[in-house]
């Protein structure tokens, strides 16, 4: 009881400090709420643009202009936005299938800068950045830059890498270290269609 006393006694003579303390704990916690709605506010209409853009993208051609537009309301809300990532990712894709390949790798490069300020939990969004990015470097024969991104460490698509590495070692004709590459994809493999792949790359160095 005595305890208590002290405690009831020490707040009488320091209640102004007390209450400061309360006030300061209160504001803060205000301002923790209020920036974390907004940025869910935020986050749903960036959500919201993306989806309309999807749904016609998949209903129809990709529309540049309209691809435009939407980057630049999102960018206006939030300009390291997952979502900008996902569009830019889009337009890569549009990119690569019209043979602009400079234009893919621009894109990409945009989306990797703002996958680079996130956390961790979005890890595997940036190893798909980066495959993508040395299937370009392949395309465009800059080995070099390919094997450079390769380097990563890969967690989520590590499969995917070893078969790059082992189809960068094809080019440069290095069969047995493709080879090898190919058996290590192939043991970590679960999907039977990718080891079906894997497979034949490798009959064809055998075949070579």
């Amino acid at each position: 009881m005595s305890l208590l006393n002290k405690i009831y006694s020490w707040i009488l003579k320091n209640y102004i400090k007390v209450i400061s303390f309360l006030l300061i704990l209160g504001l803060a916690y205000g301002i923790y709420i209020y920036f974390y709605f907004m940025a869910q506010k935020k986050d749903q209409e960036a959500g919201d643009l993306f989806l309309n853009f999807y749904n016609s993208y998949s209903a129809s051609e990709f529309n540049e202009q309209e691809y435009k537009v939407v980057i630049d309301e999102i960018s206006q809300i939030d300009n390291a936005s997952i979502y900008l990532v996902m569009l830019k990712s889009i337009y890569a894709t549009e990119s690569v299938e019209s043979n602009n390949l400079q234009k893919a790798l621009t894109e990409l490069l945009n989306a990797r800068e703002i996958l680079s300020s996130k956390g961790n939990e979005f890890n595997f969004l940036k190893e798909i950045i980066d495959l993508r990015m040395v299937n370009i470097f392949i395309d465009l024969e800059d080995l070099k830059r390919a094997n450079n991104i390769l380097k990563n460490t890969f967690t989520t698509y590590q499969t995917n890498k070893l078969i790059l590495q082992g189809d960068i070692s094809a080019i440069e004709k290095k069969f047995d270290e493709a080879k090898q590459k190919y058996i290590d994809a192939l043991e970590q493999s679960e999907n039977e269609t990718q080891k079906n792949l894997i497979n034949l790359k490798i009959s064809t160095l055998t075949e070579g």
